[in-house]
């Protein structure tokens, strides 16, 4: 949702003003405050997510959202793992969730 307004989340975690460093080539998720920190920054969320789910022993589940950012002219995408804050945001966002096979999922260079 472009211009939504910021939610109760992204504000709480904005009031700390703590900025991280993620890089793709050394950690293979990002974590949620990454993401929220690149909202802060002006980067637009796709409507779109992708989910990618990981099945240890074939009964537990881990999901990866991988979000579609963009901010002048460039694009990026952002593996995150499920947690709560980002359950939240993307209810809040009403963001569509689409299943991803994981063999056609490319994490960013």
């Amino acid at each position: 949702m472009s211009g939504a307004a910021p939610s109760f989340v992204e504000m709480e975690l904005r009031s700390n003003d703590t900025r991280r460093h993620w890089s793709p080539s050394s950690q293979t998720y990002a974590p949620a405050d990454v993401l929220i920190q690149y909202l802060a920054e002006g980067w637009e969320i796709s409507p779109v997510v992708g989910l990618e789910e990981h099945w240890h022993a074939g009964v537990r589940r881990v999901d990866v959202y991988h979000f579609e950012l963009t901010k002048d002219g460039q694009t990026q995408i952002l593996p995150v793992q499920s947690n709560p804050v980002i359950r939240r945001l993307m209810n809040q966002r009403q963001l569509k969730i689409v299943l991803l096979k994981r063999d056609n999922v490319q994490l960013s260079d």
